[in-house]
């Protein structure tokens, strides 16, 4: 299976963490697009400021469209690639990745449960650890018992409640998917979504998406500029995502029960 580190060329010190994990030596790196040192008019050849303003209600920011750009051309070179077979799954990750003790030998089970799934999300951003109340919580997918086993790993696979913004640190693409996200900038006059807006890849693109848990890969905590006030950021809204959560279960267990068989 293909691998691809994503990374501005500037980064030394994060690609040296990230190769100084296990089993890392057959990624290959693509050269992140760096925009920061672009003008509006430059990146308005290639990114529509309206279409985002009014599908997310914001501004973008040049970091932004660096990483959609970024994952974009990945999936071109993955498109080119003949090697690849329409069916394969390719392993796309950022320089800040942390992965879980046995990442690679986990992985290989993954894949071999046969899986049909566009994207397969085997990690998550801005999550402080691979198996974190917040997943449970404020992410809920449906009771363990009714997830998918990946062989004899801790590991299963499910759908979440919804398909939501998990970040793209970590993540499983299958060649066709890649294909159908070119098919979508070469209709459009320009590229105007962010790189993890997988709601928008299931309602729009309609690619099915599933999550693993726990997860396989999170952001590296040494990479992690104040991981202590996001854990405080966390927990001060856990109040309120405990309200939300018996309903964002019903709404994964049902999901679950009618796509995952």
């Amino acid at each position: 299976m293909k691998k691809y580190l994503i990374s501005l060329e500037k980064d030394e010190q994060r690609r040296e963490l990230f190769f100084s994990q296990p089993d890392t030596s057959d990624f290959e790196v693509f050269n992140a697009i760096n925009t920061m040192g672009l003008s509006q008019a430059e990146l308005e050849k290639t990114f529509d400021f309206a279409a985002f303003k009014n599908a997310y209600h914001r501004d973008v920011t040049k970091g932004e469209i660096g990483c959609t750009l970024s994952h974009l051309n990945v999936y071109k070179k993955v498109i080119e690639d003949d090697a690849i077979d329409e069916r394969d799954y390719v392993l796309i990750c950022e320089d800040d990745v942390l992965f879980a003790e046995n990442f690679n030998e986990n992985l290989t089970a993954l894949l071999q449960e046969n899986l049909t799934a566009d994207i397969i999300l085997v990690g998550q951003s801005k999550i402080p650890s691979f198996n974190d109340k917040e997943l449970a919580v404020n992410y809920p997918t449906t009771f363990g018992f009714l997830q998918k086993p990946v062989g004899k790993t801790k590991y299963r696979y499910a759908y979440p409640y919804r398909n939501y913004f998990a970040g793209t640190v970590a993540y499983l693409i299958k060649k066709s998917a890649c294909r159908r996200f070119w098919r979508e900038v070469q209709r459009l006059p320009a590229t105007y979504w962010l790189a993890d807006d997988f709601i928008l890849f299931g309602q729009q693109f309609g690619l099915d998406i599933l999550v693993v848990r726990p997860l396989m890969a999170i952001e590296n905590p040494n990479l992690t500029s104040n991981l202590e006030a996001l854990r405080g950021s966390l927990d001060n809204n856990m109040a309120k995502k405990l309200m939300k959560f018996p309903l964002k279960k019903l709404l994964a267990i049902k999901r679950n029960l009618s796509c995952l068989h």
